[in-house]
């Protein structure tokens, strides 16, 4: 199925473009603060988003892989990412997501993630959906019990070019 566009009272979730490198790079992909708990490091150009938004653009049809950018509407400004990938290992979706530092706060990861899982239970059929968070970013692990997450185990994951590990929680959601 190909990413849906999706909609919240304040967010459009679209699928994110190649066109969109030079704004994703701007906006949030190269803020250290933004990746400090991502799998991904910053990014250090515009050509490393084309790079990943080349990789997103062509999965954009795949069944296990949904990536949105999440645009403001009051100010149609794109202004963070995330989405659902299926992780082979557990059977389940994980959700994830990023945003730049001006929207943090304001209950946007909240709303925006209640469209994904909405996605994720009433058109994929998911019943269970994974997520974790480094202990050291706490304000993750409230946006996953407001959402109805429950604590699983504490664990670690690594970032994708394997140089930093994070001490981290585990949840999971069952509707």
């Amino acid at each position: 199925m190909i990413t849906p566009i999706l909609e919240t009272e304040r967010v459009l979730l679209r699928p994110l473009q190649v066109s969109d490198a030079e704004t994703v790079y701007i906006n949030w992909t190269s803020d250290p603060e933004v990746a400090r708990f991502m799998r991904w490091s910053a990014h250090q150009s515009v050509d490393e988003a084309l790079v990943w938004l080349t990789d997103v653009e062509s999965n954009m049809a795949s069944e296990k892989r949904y990536d949105w950018g999440f645009v403001y509407k009051e100010h149609d400004e794109l202004f963070g990412s995330g989405g659902l990938i299926y992780n082979e290992d557990s059977g389940l979706f994980e959700l994830g997501y990023g945003m730049m530092q001006n929207y943090w706060g304001l209950g946007l990861a909240t709303e925006l993630s209640k469209a994904m899982l909405t996605f994720a239970t009433e058109v994929l059929g998911e019943r269970k959906i994974f997520a974790c968070h480094a202990k050291e970013n706490p304000a993750s692990g409230q946006v996953l019990e407001k959402l109805g997450f429950v604590y699983q185990r504490d664990c670690a994951y690594s970032s994708f070019d394997g140089e930093r590990v994070f001490e981290s929680r585990e949840y999971l959601l069952v509707v």
